[in-house]
């Protein structure tokens, strides 16, 4: 078995991803690939101090990824950073955010390995293409755990054979296999090599960016909010009618909000002009889910008055009942 001498003592470890990262459908987290094998990393890495840091947040892609870097990865000073997203990505063309990750993974001060991991839904079709020209391009490990997962079951739909709990969530059976699969991999030097640092990029959309979040509960508010949550989940819930203002500088605007069956929507104003709705509506969804919500990128490089109104859905059917917001997040992109 080879392991790998790392610069430093102390290894900070990030796993950076989705819903499958964060443990859906396991037993409890302990039992998820990314904490089962942050545990078995401490032991192989005995003589270091070894911290890892599971960065799964349900139902986001590569764009919210990006968008919390500098909270969910650079405040941890990584050593090693695994990255999923491929499921939720959901094979459309996000290059542009996956390749963001990644240079600013490389221009980081600790240097960091990164490996991108590759889960699957219950027929083995996620799509893949995107992350791999991005790997590919910066010479990133990559680790096929769908691939695995098929193998182990001779190509069985992986939900009938009980090893995913849902389309795509794998069971304690399905996190066992991936853990396997990931031991496998990083027990093999070839995983260990940092990636191609050049200034060239692989698609010109690619852009750097930094971003800070902003509670919800600290804007001016109109009409009656219910406030709740803590820590990085504050929220406000209100309803349609209600509204909220607040001012920023940059030129990126995005809103978390909470998935629901009885949600309305928001029109969201920039100085004067509405720039797009959200939407947190999700068919019998009743846990008001945190998920990256409207989000626009292209704003002018200035400061902005931003007004949140609650709005009833034009869609038949819906109650119309709350808007629940999370944090509010905002930045400055450049080339």
């Amino acid at each position: 078995m080879y392991v790998h001498k790392f610069d430093r003592k102390n290894i900070n470890i990030v796993f950076l991803g989705g819903s499958i990262t964060e443990g859906a459908g396991a037993s409890s987290q302990d039992m998820c690939f990314a904490n089962k094998t942050g545990e078995w990393l401490k032991e192989v890495y005995a003589n270091y101090s070894v911290t890892f840091f599971n960065k799964g947040v349900g139902g986001t892609p590569s764009s919210y990824g990006l968008l919390r870097f500098e909270r969910d990865v650079a405040s941890y000073d990584p050593d090693l950073v695994f990255i999923e997203f491929a499921v939720n990505d959901g094979g459309r063309d996000t290059r542009r955010y996956v390749e963001s990750i990644v240079r600013k993974l490389i221009k980081l001060p600790s240097n960091p390995y990164i490996i991108f991991l590759y889960t699957t839904n219950e027929t083995y079709s996620t799509e893949t293409k995107f992350f791999e020209e991005v790997a590919e391009y910066y010479d990133i490990p990559q680790i096929y755990l769908k691939d695995a997962l098929k193998t182990h079951l001779n190509g069985q739909n992986a939900k009938e054979a009980g090893y995913l709990q849902d389309s795509v969530h794998p069971t304690d059976k399905g996190y066992a296999v991936y853990f396997d699969e990931m031991k496998k991999c990083l027990s093999e030097s070839k995983y260990y090599r940092r990636p191609k640092n050049t200034e060239l990029k692989l698609v010109d959309e690619c852009f750097d960016i930094s971003t800070e979040f902003i509670s919800s509960q600290g804007t001016c508010l109109k009409g009656s909010w219910t406030f709740g949550g803590e820590g990085q989940r504050e929220y406000v819930m209100g309803v349609v009618g209600n509204s909220f203002e607040f001012k920023f500088y940059g030129n990126v605007l995005a809103f978390e909000h909470g998935l629901h069956k009885d949600s309305a929507v928001y029109d969201v104003y920039v100085d004067g002009v509405k720039v797009g709705t959200g939407d947190p509506y999700l068919e019998d969804f009743i846990t008001n889910q945190l998920v990256l919500g409207f989000a626009v990128y292209d704003l002018t490089l200035s400061e902005h008055k931003v007004k949140v109104e609650i709005k009833n859905s034009e869609i038949e059917d819906r109650t119309n009942k709350q808007v629940l917001i999370y944090n509010i997040l905002v930045g400055q992109k450049s080339k």
